[in-house]
């Protein structure tokens, strides 16, 4: 629940800054963050992620 809840307000942000442009540049910001997302996600929990930045 943790990381789900800043995720779907991410995404909703997204969605609703997006409102007037084309489905394909939604689609893209939606793959793009999602990726950054994972990313970082994946570094924090494989341990390249600075300790500062680390919740605990």
């Amino acid at each position: 629940m943790e990381m789900l809840v800043p995720l779907l307000i991410g995404l909703t942000l997204i969605w609703l800054i997006g409102r007037g442009t084309p489905w394909n540049a939604k689609l893209l910001t939606l793959a793009v963050t999602l990726a950054v997302i994972t990313l970082i996600i994946l570094l924090e929990r494989s341990g390249y992620w600075p300790e500062g930045w680390q919740r605990r």
